[in-house]
């Protein structure tokens, strides 16, 4: 075992034995996330059909969604801890075993509170996986290939939202809702298998950090109450006192946190990286960023099988095109970074984002299935850009000995940034639902213009990610355009 161990220590410092190495640590990787990523967003094609089960409402049904982002962002801290204290193979193998459960849990509920639960342990397992997963694919591969490398993981997190939602969308036609938590057990069962062979055990010379107990306890709470807080407003209205006091305490909540990070010598989030300039601004265009991604996943389905009348079937499919423009785009995004700033590839992601949600926007339940598929693969195109080129630009703003902190600290505010998204579209287009109703508008043509004013809001906030993202840059590199031919 020791000797195997050092091997694997040797590859992971960059000897030429990483190359037997390298893609059985990808693979692993790849697998491992894409499952978290698939089980985060297919969800999306089965709500209706949960909601008809369960007779649920939308306000309850949204937490199928936003419990399982909110779990994922809290625990996504933590991985810097694990990796540590346990070392990739076991916090993997674990972690891994733990997501089958719940995905077992979650098949076979028969209840609504059951399968929230199922779905919240979900997220707070994924929240372990994804940034490790990120950390061992840089640490791999060498700085020159570091470009190819990132848009390799970023495809597998990328592609699988992409694809899932259409195999989502047959599963439930076909057999039922409860077949989306069964998809990925096999795929969480090899990727256990793989690490228990090829990923890095413990190093023996790193010391185990105190547990930040306390910080994680803080932090649970205050993006329950968070949460929580939004659907309190809306039923309660924002200035009844039920909604003020909520607030009052989230914001106690958020407060402490900081605080206490700010003191300890091992935090769950560690602040001075935020005083760096340009980690400072990847981590706000993560928060936007995972706010119009989960929306947008989120809102498209429920916008084409309540209004448009799809099935799921129908929905799904509507989303396969870009998953194949997003093949594409985040292979082209892997050989741009190696010639072009990381900012560069994210503006132009972005843009491509805004410009798709505001022609969905424009036209609404009048687009044809060709037309909505065409903005969809616009929108991959943006997304495959985006992805590899933020993370690279994140993780090249810190120091090695901080990348998995700086690792689990950016998929920390995309995620929260996606809980927060669901959470306030799902409101908003209540609410604006039942507004137009109000004003003699029919149901449809409420719903319609709902989505529409929802589109328009996700415009609206890419388009707001551009002055961090101008931040980001680095002032001393400039896109060498000879460097193309």
């Amino acid at each position: 075992m020791g000797k195997k161990t050092s091997k694997l220590g040797i590859f992971f410092a960059g000897n030429r034995l990483s190359k037997r190495y390298r893609w059985f640590v990808t693979l692993t990787v790849i697998l491992a996330t894409s499952a978290m990523v698939v089980e985060a967003t297919i969800i999306n094609v089965a709500i209706p059909s949960i909601m008809r089960h369960f007779a649920m409402s939308q306000d309850t049904a949204q937490w199928l969604s936003t419990g399982f982002l909110g779990a994922m962002a809290a625990t996504m801290l933590l991985a810097s801890w694990f990796e540590e204290a346990f070392g990739h193979r076991r916090t993997y193998m674990i972690a891994l075993t733990l997501f089958v459960f719940s995905s077992l849990l979650g098949g076979l509920a028969d209840n609504s509170a059951l399968l929230i639960v199922a779905r919240i342990l979900q997220g707070a397992i994924a929240g372990l996986i994804q940034p490790l997963g990120m950390v061992a694919i840089y640490r791999v591969f060498p700085e020159s290939e570091r470009g190819k490398a990132m848009s390799i993981f970023g495809l597998g997190v990328v592609l699988a939202p992409a694809l899932g939602p259409a195999v989502g969308g047959y599963l439930v036609d076909v057999f039922s809702w409860r077949a989306i938590f069964f998809v990925t057990v096999p795929v969480c069962t090899l990727s256990a298998l793989l690490s228990s062979r090829y990923l890095p055990g413990r190093e023996a010379s790193h010391q185990r950090r105190p547990f930040d107990w306390f910080g994680c306890l803080l932090l649970a709470l205050f993006l329950a109450s968070l949460l929580m807080g939004f659907a309190a407003g809306h039923k309660q209205g924002w200035l009844s006192i039920g909604f003020l006091v909520r607030l009052a305490v989230t914001l106690s909540l958020a407060v402490g946190f900081v605080v206490l990070e700010s003191k300890l010598t091992h935090p769950l989030l560690n602040l001075k990286l935020l005083m760096t300039t340009r980690f400072a601004a990847a981590t706000v265009v993560a928060f936007i960023y995972g706010i119009g991604l989960y929306g947008s996943t989120y809102l498209i389905p429920l916008f084409v099988q309540t209004v448009i009348h799809y099935d799921a079937g129908q929905s799904g499919m509507l989303l396969l095109p870009g998953g194949i423009s997003l093949a594409l785009s985040i292979s082209l995004a892997g050989y741009l970074m190696d010639r072009f700033p990381a900012h560069w590839l994210v503006l132009i992601g972005l843009v491509c984002f805004a410009t798709s949600f505001l022609l969905l926007a424009s036209t609404g339940s009048h687009a044809s299935f060709l037309a909505m598929a065409t903005w969809i693969v616009n929108d991959r195109i943006g997304l495959g850009l985006t992805i590899p080129s933020l993370n690279m630009g994140a993780l090249k703003a810190v120091a090695s000995e901080h990348l998995s902190q700086a690792s689990g600290a950016v998929n920390f505010f995309r995620q929260l940034g996606g809980a927060i998204g669901v959470n306030v579209l799902s409101i908003l287009l209540d609410w604006l639902s039942l507004r137009g109703i109000q004003l003699g508008q029919t149901t449809l043509k409420a719903h319609d213009a709902a989505f529409s004013n929802g589109f328009t809001v996700l415009a609206g906030v890419f388009l707001l990610a551009i002055y961090p993202v101008w931040r980001m840059r680095e002032k001393t590199i400039q896109p060498d355009l000879s460097r193309l031919g």
